[in-house]
């Protein structure tokens, strides 16, 4: 966040919702007449033995409006409906840059930010690194959050599915 003190038309302050309200918050500022932005991801969820995707706030219960469309009465903001707080610095409104912003729209596709290219992909050779599978060769059967990778292992002339870290595994040329 940078200071209060800077060219204050081409910031964005930052609101905190209430929990799972980000759309809410957003329906009413925008109805009465401010700037707003909730970037987007999109997240796999997981419910009763079913899986899809949808979309999710990157930065869940936290958007961003535009300091210049609030006219220096950001207080009306605190009083929205699903906005619990704004950030504060001290008694003054913490405020983002607004090249974060435009960074942030520059990776959206359809309304949603794109993750950087990943390093691995499904059925890329790889090698396992270090532990006591060091050197074995698998191919990948699936990617999962938070950097979980799924390898196809053949063990002993038998097929073997082992869970590991993006960091245990190197790319093979193909």
């Amino acid at each position: 966040m940078e200071n209060c003190e800077l060219d204050q038309t081409d910031n964005w302050l930052v609101v905190n919702t209430q929990p799972h309200k980000e759309t809410y918050a957003l329906v009413n500022l925008r109805r009465q007449g401010f700037g707003c932005y909730c970037p987007m991801v999109v997240k796999r969820i997981r419910h009763a033995r079913r899986a899809y995707d949808a979309n999710r706030p990157m930065f869940p219960s936290y958007i961003f409006v535009n300091y210049a469309s609030t006219k220096g009465k950001w207080r009306r903001v605190q009083s929205t409906f699903g906005v619990r707080s704004i950030v504060l610095q001290g008694e003054m409104p913490g405020l983002i840059a607004d090249h974060f912003i435009d960074g942030l729209r520059s990776r959206e596709v359809d309304g949603v930010i794109l993750k950087p290219s990943a390093r691995f992909r499904v059925g890329q050779s790889v090698s396992l690194q270090g532990g006591p599978l060091d050197g074995l060769v698998g191919d990948i059967l699936a990617l999962r959050e938070k950097d979980r990778i799924v390898v196809l292992l053949s063990l002993m002339g038998q097929a073997a599915t082992l869970n590991v870290g993006a960091e245990s595994l190197r790319p093979l040329q193909p």
